[in-house]
């Protein structure tokens, strides 16, 4: 009768006359047992961290204050505003060591193109300078619009004052081409001025006879044939000598003389003896482009017909 019997505890027995087999678990080396890693004491000025007891707070080196405003050793960047070490980088944003990627610049300068458009508007009273301030301003918004330079309020300025010298212009040819205005008198072919029409004073030659020239700012004035009344003739015409402005004394002392010496002796006995002498000559404005002074002889009163030159 065979019994079975319960499977022994622990080990596998070897069976006898059989050689015990290797075991991993047995022969496997313990592995070795590391010391714990040795911190090294903080350096001198500095105190552990509050929440890590065995570190210290900050890095520092040998021979370092650890201290906040305190000269760096060497080796080490100097504290901020502080020269560095012989040998050692300057610290940010000193000489000899780069700070800023780019240095920064200056204010920004004026547009130049605003600039001469302001200038050119201030100056529209003169014909087509108004149009060039419009379109120079124009232009200049234009590169303004960058940011990198000044001058927008001086392109507005010189647009706005461009367009009312150039409205006031067109204005004012609109005005003299319905009131009659031409460029040039009517004329014979002789010169004989024949038939009424507004012209500028600059306008008028040696002989020429006129109604309006009676007033202290003259521009405009009727040119009329010598044969119809009129109030004035013009004797002869002068130059005034070259060179700046004198003043209106000495430009109304020369054209007097200039008109007594020249324009006498071109009359007729009976217009010396019942017509008055006059001038028309330049001031400052026109004295650049024009220094020609109109010697006339002038009715006292109301009109005279004729011519008053020999």
């Amino acid at each position: 009768m065979t019994v079975d019997l319960p499977p022994p505890s622990g080990a596998p027995q070897p069976t006898p006359g059989q050689q015990p087999g290797p075991n991993p678990e047995a022969d496997a080396v313990p592995p070795p047992i590391m010391p714990p890693p040795i911190m090294p004491p903080p350096y001198a000025g500095q105190q552990p961290h509050p929440d890590h007891p065995g570190f210290p707070g900050q890095p520092g080196f040998p021979g370092q204050q650890g201290q906040f405003g305190q000269p760096a050793q060497f080796g080490q960047p100097a504290p901020f505003g502080q020269p560095a070490p012989f040998g050692q980088p300057a610290p940010f944003g000193q000489p000899g060591q780069p700070g800023l990627p780019f240095a920064p610049t200056g204010p920004a300068g004026r547009n130049a193109l605003a600039v001469a458009a302001l200038c050119c508007g201030i100056a529209a009273v003169i014909p087509l300078v108004g149009v060039v301030a419009i379109v120079l301003g124009v232009v200049a918004l234009h590169q303004l619009r960058g940011g990198f330079q000044r001058g927008r309020g001086m392109a507005i300025t010189g647009i706005v004052l461009g367009a009312l010298g150039t409205l006031a212009w067109t204005a004012f040819i609109v005005i003299a081409i319905a009131s009659g205005v031409t460029a040039e008198p009517e004329r014979s072919a002789s010169g004989q001025v024949t038939g009424q029409s507004q012209v500028f004073v600059d306008k008028l030659k040696a002989g020429d006879c006129f109604s309006g020239g009676k007033k202290d700012q003259i521009d405009l004035v009727t040119a009329i044939p010598c044969t119809s009344p009129h109030e004035s003739q013009v004797v002869t015409i002068v130059q005034l000598p070259d060179g700046p402005y004198p003043g209106e004394d000495k430009v109304t002392s020369q054209a007097e003389q200039d008109c007594t010496d020249k324009a006498d002796p071109l009359l007729t006995d009976k217009a010396y003896d019942e017509l008055d002498p006059s001038y028309i000559y330049p001031d400052a404005d026109t004295w650049r482009g024009d220094r020609s002074v109109l010697c006339l002889v002038e009715a006292p009163t109301g009109t005279t017909t004729g011519s008053a030159l020999k």
